[in-house]
């Protein structure tokens, strides 16, 4: 896993956001979907605190909860260990351009 700060990679102004999602991998015969949260998040991408071992290129769904089952594509940029050996940091870039969520004043 890369060592690189995340500000390295940081292409687009990052909002602390913290909420819950999982995430999903899947490869030939596999496949596993564990909770995960958000760390911060931006038009582009969001960084993710997970308890899977993500390597940098792997394909991995965003599933924002409620009782939407939509999967939002996104490609791993950067993940490293953090805190303890349980837990990583990940930065994913969105493979989908979302779309644009209002919010209520």
């Amino acid at each position: 896993m890369g060592n690189a700060p995340a500000t390295e990679f940081c292409r687009s102004q990052r909002t602390p956001a913290t909420f819950p999602i999982r995430l999903k991998v899947e490869s030939e015969g596999f496949s596993v979907e564990r909770e995960a949260s958000t760390v911060d998040l931006s038009l582009r991408g969001v960084r993710v605190r997970t308890p899977l071992a993500l390597l940098p290129g792997d394909t991995v769904g965003i599933i924002l909860g409620g009782n939407s089952r939509r999967t939002i594509p996104a490609r791993v940029v950067w993940a490293r260990r953090a805190w303890t050996d349980l837990w990583s940091i990940a930065g994913l870039e969105f493979l989908e351009t979302l779309p644009v969520v209002r919010m209520r004043p």
